[in-house]
């Protein structure tokens, strides 16, 4: 999971998701990058992150510069989230080749083709956000591959920003 760490980009359902899927796959492990946002009103203390990373629920990688290095290591991105814009990381991981499992909101739901490139789960549901998680585990080395070239030509397709440019070209006229 690559977000600020607030309430609302859903870290307590990343948390919990993170905790069902221990005890079943001790060796899974949930990276978390991020600033913790302590100006928003609704961020995660320092304190609460630090404590789930001491019980080994998550794995607080802190901030970096070089979030490429974090999305090529992964196997996947998760973001939760109860509202966002057209997410950045998600674009970022279509673009890098990565399977997603995020919420099925708008800014979220467009950079996920059902199945096909990861999953999409109800917001504030961390039960639902396990099971996908659970599902991307059954999955072969060959399927996740297959999803992550799908993702990386769902990013040439519909987020090329030739093509955004060339969108907004036709509008404007």
């Amino acid at each position: 999971m690559i977000a600020r760490i607030l309430y609302d980009k859903g870290y307590a359902e990343y948390v919990e998701a993170a905790r069902i899927v221990r005890e079943k796959y001790p060796g899974t492990e949930f990276q978390l990058l991020g600033d913790i946002d302590i100006v928003y009103p609704n961020h995660v203390p320092e304190d609460v992150v630090r404590e789930d990373e001491q019980k080994g629920i998550i794995h607080y990688l802190g901030i970096t510069s070089n979030v490429q290095s974090i999305i090529d290591e992964a196997d996947c991105i998760v973001l939760p989230s109860y509202h966002e814009g057209l997410s950045r990381v998600l674009i970022e991981a279509l673009a890098m080749g990565k399977a997603i499992i995020t919420t099925d909101i708008p800014g979220c739901r467009e950079t996920v083709d059902e199945g096909k490139n990861g999953f999409l789960v109800a917001p504030r549901n961390a039960d639902a956000l396990a099971h996908a998680i659970f599902r991307f585990l059954a999955l072969s080395k060959n399927d996740r591959l297959t999803m992550g070239l799908y993702s990386r030509k769902k990013a040439e397709k519909e987020f090329d920003v030739k093509n955004v440019i060339a969108v907004y070209r036709k509008i404007t006229g």
